[in-house]
C-alpha cells in the first residue's frame, strides 16, 4: 500500500540555512509537496577571541550551560571536548533539535524544556527559578534577544553570553524563486524566526516583493506574526507548536486538509481562465 500524501499539489517554500533545511524538506516531499529550499540565513563561525576562548576552556566555573541551537552546540564543538566536561557543569538545551545536537557530540542535555522551544519555555524549568549566586553561560550567535539573560540576572544569577557563531543574509540567485512566485507554485513560505522573514523582505527584488505580501506564512510564534503584520503581509499565517519539523509538518497538513488544498484549486482554475 502506497504511502498516504497529505500534501499532495502542495508548493512549500523553506528558508531554514542551508544545511538545516533537508531534514524538512525529505519531510515534505514524503508527504507529496513539492519544496523548494530557498535560505534566508546563512550561518558562518564567530571570530575566534580571548574572551571566546576564556568562557568555553574554563566551564568548571559554572553551575549551568543553556545552549540556544543546534549551531550553537556545533560551534562551541570548535572550542571544547563534550566528553570531558566538568561534572558540576548542567546543560540545558533549548529544545529537541539542540539536544540532539548535544547528544551526537557525547553529551545529552539535564535540562530539556517540554512545553516550547523558546526563551519563554527555558524560564519555566524549575532548575532555572532557583538560581540565586548561580554563574550561567548561555552559548548561542551573535546578537538575539536578551529576555534570557535579563531574566536569570533578576533571579539573581551571574550571566555570561558565549558567541560561537554569526548570521548573514545569503547572497543568492533568486530566478527559481522568482519562476515559482509567477508560476503560482507557492502556496506556502515557511518561516521559523523573524530574522529569516526580515532577509527574505530583504533579499527580494522590487517586482517579487507584492508575492511575499500576498504569501501564505507558516511560522513558529507569535512574534513573527506582528513581524509580519509590519511588512504588510496580508494573509494571517498559519503558526506551528513550535520550530521543530514535526510540529511545522502537522501544522501545514492540518492546514492543507482544510484549506489550503481548496485555496490551491481554485488558484489554477482562476489561472487556466486566464
Amino acid at each position: 500500500m502506497a504511502a498516504p500524501r497529505p500534501l499532495k499539489d502542495a508548493g512549500i517554500v523553506i528558508t531554514r540555512p542551508m544545511h538545516q533545511g533537508e531534514a524538512l524538506r525529505a519531510r515534505l516531499e514524503t508527504k507529496g509537496a513539492g519544496v523548494l529550499h530557498f535560505p534566508t540565513i546563512e550561518i558562518l563561525s564567530a571570530a575566534r577571541s580571548a574572551e571566546l576562548d576564556a568562557c568555553l576552556k574554563r566551564l568548571d566555573r559554572y553551575d549551568y550551560a543553556i545552549f540556544i541551537s543546534p549551531n550553537a552546540v556545533d560551534y562551541a564543538a570548535d572550542y571544547l571536548d563534550f566528553g570531558a566536561l566538568p561534572p558540576k557543569l548542567k546543560l540545558a538545551a533549548i529544545g529537541p533539535g539542540t539536544a540532539r545536537a548535544l547528544g551526537a557530540h557525547g553529551r545529552k542535555p539535564d535540562m530539556l524544556p517540554r512545553d516550547g522551544t523558546n526563551s519563554e519555555a527555558l524560564l519555566k524549568l524549575k532548575a532555572l527559578n532557583a538560581v540565586s549566586n548561580k554563574r550561567i553561560l548561555i552559548v548561542r550567535g551573535q546578537g538575539g534577544r536578551e529576555l534570557l539573560a535579563e531574566t536569570l540576572e533578576e533571579r539573581g544569577a551571574q550571566v555570561d553570553y558565549a558567541e560561537v557563531y554569526r548570521r548573514a543574509v545569503p547572497r543568492l540567485d533568486h530566478s527559481e524563486l522568482g519562476s515559482w512566485f509567477r508560476q503560482g507554485r507557492v502556496d506556502v513560505i515557511a518561516v521559523t524566526s523573524r530574522e529569516a522573514l526580515l532577509n527574505l523582505d530583504r533579499m527580494l527584488s522590487p517586482a517579487l516583493t507584492p508575492y511575499l505580501r500576498s504569501a501564505q506564512l507558516l511560522v513558529s510564534s507569535a512574534r513573527i506574526i506582528k513581524l509580519a503584520g509590519a511588512l504588510g503581509i496580508r494573509r494571517r499565517p498559519v503558526i506551528a507548536a513550535d520550530a521543530g519539523d514535526r510540529a511545522l509538518v502537522h501544522a501545514l497538513v492540518q492546514w492543507w486538509t482544510r484549506q489550503g488544498r481548496e485555496q490551491h484549486k481554485h488558484r489554477r482554475e482562476h489561472e487556466r481562465r486566464a
